[in-house]
């Protein structure tokens, strides 16, 4: 008798765990989709070490995420869109029945992309997390030039999971985005083209050096379009040292980046 009443207590455990099973993989779910929201909401500049490592992690599967949206952009791109002057102008030609759905030609080409980002400490988290988000993208660009900056400006690139400066940059220098503006035309003017989308990422912090707004100016001329991503809450832009109201008379678009959802936001309007 003790022995079925034993098998019986272990049948109804193993019963109950049996029922909990999918409750427990849903409430785990459930959790892991709260704290990547979390997560994403998360100010970058609150980032302490253990988020910003959860947040590559994070990043790796927008990045995926934002790929796959720019494939099916450009899938249709080249299909082209419904053209209903020509349709309808086909079918009046055949009596007014549309046999045939004519599309506008696509778009021609791939823009070329030069990713200017802040290297300095108050930005070098979201400029890490933005190049992150660029790799698996370079794909649907036809050239790529990513460079770092805090005083002067390097070529750098992705790695493993890590930015790669091709050149010596002083991190702990106090940033001067003019003396950078000026190094940029001097080193890679080629590159900036009418067919080029030049992307800078920073706080426009210049430690009251001169801005020089003029050459931004200038590279806007010679560009399709540039877009300005400031990693700081809104709160403090303009504010102390800050001369974004200078540059953004310059650029087509400025936008927040002060999190990953507010980061991979910016790419797609890219």
């Amino acid at each position: 008798r003790a022995e079925r009443e034993g098998a019986g207590r272990s049948g109804e455990e193993e019963r109950r765990a049996a029922e909990r099973g999918p409750e427990t993989r849903a409430r785990r779910s459930a959790d892991r989709l709260a704290r990547r929201r979390a997560l994403a909401e998360r100010a970058f500049q609150e980032m302490d070490p253990r988020e910003i490592e959860a947040a590559r992690e994070l990043v790796r599967d927008l990045g995926r995420r934002h790929r796959a949206r720019r494939a099916r952009r450009l899938r249709r791109a080249h299909r082209g869109r419904l053209d209903l002057r020509r349709t309808f102008r086909r079918a009046m030609s055949r009596g007014g029945v549309p046999l045939e759905l004519l599309q506008r030609k696509p778009r021609p080409g791939k823009s070329d992309l030069v990713a200017l980002v802040d290297l300095s400490h108050s930005a070098a988290a979201a400029a890490e997390f933005l190049l992150a988000l660029l790799a698996p993208s370079r794909a649907f660009f036809r050239r790529v030039l990513l460079l770092a900056y805090v005083d002067d400006v390097v070529e750098v690139s992705y790695e493993n999971g890590h930015v790669v400066p091709h050149a010596a940059l002083d991190l702990a220098a106090r940033s001067d985005f003019g003396r950078v503006l000026r190094a940029l035309l001097e080193r890679y003017e080629s590159a900036l083209t009418r067919d080029t989308v030049f992307l800078v990422l920073g706080d426009a912090r210049n430690n009251r050096r001169p801005p020089r707004a003029d050459l931004l100016d200038r590279i806007g001329r010679r560009v399709r379009t540039v877009v300005w991503l400031n990693p700081e809450p809104r709160a403090r832009w303009n504010t102390g040292d800050s001369v974004l109201a200078t540059y953004e008379k310059h650029v087509a678009a400025l936008l927040g980046a002060q999190n990953l959802r507010e980061l991979a936001a910016a790419l797609d309007h890219l």
